[in-house]
């Protein structure tokens, strides 16, 4: 704490002491704005009765406000400030065994500023105030709530895909980010051979630690690896009940859905999960995500996998499914009295039997020339440098 810091607080100390209404209350923290040089400061009996000095509390008689029970809270009084930028300069045991326990009872679900929640945590982890250290200076059983701690320690490792990582200080050039230094595996750790240094964001670390790993170190052939596993897992163990009771269990079809959806678990929590086997983390994804993963398969083929209709709707034939990245896209065959309609139909849904979409692309009857173009448009590719018949707008 800094000699201005310091005065302040002694300065404070004195006028609590000195007061008749307020010499049972002691400071409980110092938050400090480093930018504009100001201070937070809250002092209370620990009980029911508390002041706070804040830049906004100058004008106010004794240079404080009083801060009613039913008013206050951490979210509001401190996560609150420290998503702003605000720093812990000093804060009492006593308070930090209150947070630590209201944390375990609110987060994440009934805390708001979740983010400073985090940056307190990363205060926690930098200066050792940890669960044993709390149990030995309140005397009482601490919930232990670093496991919501999204960092990494200071000077502590993590692994991930083989490459050890380390937390090291603050950016200095950036105070939001923190410097990580990057090894290839645990014995060039031990030999201090690193492989770079990076300055990433500290809320968060783990995970963007994570993200940049996966961006600029790991081989995409081995990404690709593991989507060709999990897409075998799916169509031959985890989704084979479900596949094999469509009325549309064509092999490609259900090959590329889990394709789709392994795709889909490369992004997940928990594939990043690396206490359990990848099985384990696929299966228990699968189970969270049974419900989606049955409406996706609807959109993907054009049939509900609850009901035993063909792709032969009342209103139309689905030829062909896909997506055009998220987008799902069918190839439609519609009938009229005179002759057949050929649609590439874009975020498309079946309803009671009926199939609709938000937009297409019309082919008349030449159905060879939307084939291909369908094919471009599951590529990726854009419609509007292919199509080159006019596009007729149809309210539908």
């Amino acid at each position: 704490m800094d000699e201005r810091i310091q005065k302040i607080k002694e300065n404070i100390e004195t006028f609590l002491m000195e007061s008749m209404e307020h010499q049972n209350k002691k400071i409980d923290y110092i938050l400090i704005d480093s930018e504009k040089k100001e201070t937070y400061i809250l002092a209370s009996d620990g009980v029911d009765e508390a002041i706070e000095f804040t830049p906004y509390s100058k004008e106010y008689t004794g240079g404080y406000v009083n801060v009613p029970e039913w008013d206050y809270n951490f979210d509001n009084y401190i996560y609150n400030y420290l998503e702003e930028g605000k720093k812990i300069i000093y804060m009492t045991d006593n308070v930090h065994y209150s947070i630590w326990n209201s944390i375990n009872e609110l987060y994440p679900n009934d805390i708001e500023y979740k983010d400073g929640v985090q940056k307190y945590l990363q205060y926690c982890a930098d200066n050792g105030i940890t669960k044993e250290y709390l149990d030995n200076k309140t005397g009482f059983d601490t919930p232990d709530v670093m496991k919501y701690f999204e960092g990494i320690p200071l000077y502590k490792t993590m692994e991930y895909k083989g490459y050890v990582i380390e937390a090291d200080d603050k950016n200095l050039d950036n105070d939001n980010e923190n410097l990580v230094h990057i090894y290839e595996n645990q014995q060039d750790y031990i030999n201090g051979e690193e492989i770079e240094t990076v300055s990433l964001k500290t809320i968060g670390l783990k995970q963007n630690v994570r993200d940049y790993i996966d961006e600029f170190y790991v081989d995409k052939s081995v990404v690709e690896s593991e989507k060709s596993y999990f897409t075998f897992v799916l169509g031959y163990d985890l989704l084979n009940d479900m596949l094999s009771k469509s009325s549309t269990p064509e092999n490609d079809i259900s090959y590329d859905f889990c394709s789709m959806v392994a795709g889909e678990f490369l992004k997940s929590e928990q594939y990043r999960n690396e206490k359990y086997s990848a099985y384990e983390m696929l299966e228990e994804w699968v189970i969270e995500n049974k419900d989606k993963i049955k409406e996706e398969y609807a959109k993907f083929t054009g049939v509900s996998m609850d009901s035993k209709k063909t792709r032969e709707l009342e209103n139309a034939i689905v030829l062909d499914v896909g997506y055009r990245r998220n987008e799902p896209v069918a190839l439609v065959e519609r009938k009229s009295e005179d002759n057949k309609e050929y649609v590439i139909a874009f975020y498309y849904k079946i309803t009671d039997n009926k199939i609709d979409w938000a937009y297409g692309y019309y082919y008349d009857n030449d159905l060879k020339k939307a084939k291909e173009d369908f094919k471009e448009v599951i590529s990726g590719g854009n419609l509007a440098d292919t199509f080159i018949q006019n596009k007729k707008d149809k309210e539908r």
